[in-house]
Formats: C-alpha cells, sequence, structure tokens
C-alpha cells in the first residue's frame, strides 16, 4: 500500500468484522511501512526534534541547576500526537494525516464542546484509577510480604515492587487497554459515534488474537531499540562526551526506533481496525 494506491472504501460485509490474521496483518504494517518511509520521515522529524529537545532539558536542569522534572507527560503526549497522525495516514491517507489536520478535527465545533472535553476527562480519571487502585494495593501487599519475611525495605526495593506491580496490572488490564487504543482510532478519524459499548461488542472474542498483534508488532523493535540504545551509552560514556552531545548521541537514534515502533504497531492496530470496523469515504461523522 502507498499514497498512490491506497483506497477508502465504504464498511461493508466484506471490509467489517473479518477475521484478524496476525502474520497477515504484521506484513502488511511493515509493507506499508517501508513503501510510505519518506512520508514517516516528513512526519517524525519534529516529534524526534521535541522528544531530544525534553530530553536534553530534563539534563541541562539536573546537571545546572540540581532540578529534576518528569519528561513521562510531555513524551506522551510527543508520541501520542505521532500515532494519532500515523493511524490517519494509515487509514484516511496523507491528505488528512498532518497534525494541522489532527488540531482541526480535535478543536472542530463538532467534535470539541464542553461535553466531549468533560467526558474525555472523565474516561481518564476512571482509567487511572481503576489501573492505579489495584497497583498501589499490590504493591503494599507484596511490601508487606517481604517486611514479614526479614527484608528490609529501601527505595530500590520500593522501585523494584514498583515496576512488577506496575507490569502486572497492565497485563491484567490488557484487554482494556487494547480496545482502547481501537477507540483512540476512532477518535482520531472522527467517528463520534462509535463508543467503548461498540468496541467491546465487535472485538468480543478477539482479546487473545489482538494482544499477540500487538506484541508482535512491539517487541522485535523494541528489543533492538534497547540493545542500541545500550550500545550507544557505553559508546557515550567511553569517550567522555559532554552531556549534551551525550544525550544527542542516545537519544536522537532511541526517538527515531521509538516511532517506527509506534508506527509499526499502529500500522497493525489500522489493519485491524479496518478489519473489525470497516473504512468509509468521510473523515468524520456529524
Amino acid at each position: 500500500m502507498s499514497d498512490n494506491t491506497t483506497t477508502i472504501t465504504p464498511p461493508s460485509s466484506d471490509t467489517a468484522n473479518q477475521r484478524v490474521s496476525i502474520s497477515t496483518v504484521i506484513g502488511l504494517s511493515y509493507q506499508y511501512f517501508m513503501s510510505n518511509f519518506p512520508r514517516f520521515m516528513k512526519l517524525v522529524y519534529v516529534p524526534i526534534i521535541l522528544w531530544v529537545l525534553v530530553e536534553v532539558v530534563q539534563d541541562f536542569f539536573i546537571v545546572e541547576y540540581n532540578l529534576y522534572y518528569d519528561i513521562k507527560v510531555p513524551r506522551a503526549m510527543i508520541s501520542a500526537s505521532f500515532a494519532i497522525v500515523w493511524y490517519r495516514q494509515f487509514l484516511l491517507g496523507s491528505k488528512h494525516a498532518t497534525y494541522g489536520q489532527l488540531f482541526d478535527n480535535v478543536l472542530s465545533p463538532h467534535v470539541f464542546d464542553i461535553y466531549n472535553f468533560l467526558k474525555s476527562i472523565t474516561r481518564i480519571i476512571i482509567t487511572s484509577i481503576l489501573l492505579f487502585v489495584p497497583t498501589f494495593m499490590l504493591s503494599l501487599f507484596a511490601l508487606g510480604y517481604k517486611v514479614s519475611q526479614g527484608m528490609i525495605v529501601n527505595p530500590e526495593v520500593i522501585q523494584q515492587v514498583a515496576i512488577k506491580s506496575t507490569t502486572l496490572m497492565l497485563l491484567l488490564c490488557s484487554p482494556i487497554i487494547i480496545r482502547l487504543s481501537l477507540y483512540g482510532a476512532g477518535v482520531a478519524l472522527g467517528r463520534r459515534r462509535m463508543g467503548i459499548r461498540e468496541v467491546w461488542k465487535k472485538t468480543s472474542g478477539k482479546t487473545g488474537t489482538l494482544w499477540f498483534l500487538n506484541l508482535r508488532a512491539f517487541l522485535p523493535i523494541s528489543l533492538y531499540s534497547y540493545f542500541l540504545t545500550w550500545a550507544f551509552e557505553i559508546m557515550a560514556d567511553a569517550f567522555s562526551l559532554n552531556y549534551i552531545w551525550e544525550n544527542l548521541i542516545v537519544n536522537i537514534p532511541a526517538a527515531f526506533f521509538t516511532f517506527m515502533m509506534l508506527a509499526i504497531v499502529v500500522g497493525a492496530n489500522g489493519e485491524a481496525f479496518k478489519l473489525i470496523f470497516g473504512i468509509r469515504e468521510k473523515e468524520r461523522d456529524l
């Protein structure tokens, strides 16, 4: 698929609710990524610059002023913006896949109003609570067990418990998270009438397939990125580079492979979305 050959067709019995083949979907995602690599580079260079800039500013404040600020939120916003634009690229074509089009869709009077805004905030709060409270309780239980076994609890132990508890909860909640990603694709396409209930109904019985689909899309490039970043960190330490140069050497390739991984995962999710929900000609619900 490429910009010259991709067509948008209305949903029908042939294009919606089809069986999702993991190998086929992953193959199509990689094929689309390679055939649209120039478009990927055009969409990704600004997010990479912002990603690296956030890292450099964080290191600057730590080294120069001994101040620390959490960069998870700005990085998440940068990643989410790229992911949504690539969703639109994959499902609607390059005409609708610009950051300007994204913000136009979000700020449109048909999409952005107080009710939708409050509903989105409420959904985020509820999802955060549903993830945080069980994770917190599980962490307390694990720490209590370690204390009962005579283990000394220090910040390192607390961090290890928190990471394990968070990972376990993400795995347990993965059916919800996967469906939220498909719902996010619907939002990116302007489908106001597509709710969580419809997503859940149409993906019933497909949880395992969708889970392994995301795992196969995510894991290979993630491992490659991890070891490549590790190698660049060793190289930067060996040359005793200034923290800014070290940051650039490590984070530019790390950011590139992060967004490449996002593009593959989004492409796989987009293909699954197309098979389950179908695609149509109009950009958004009125």
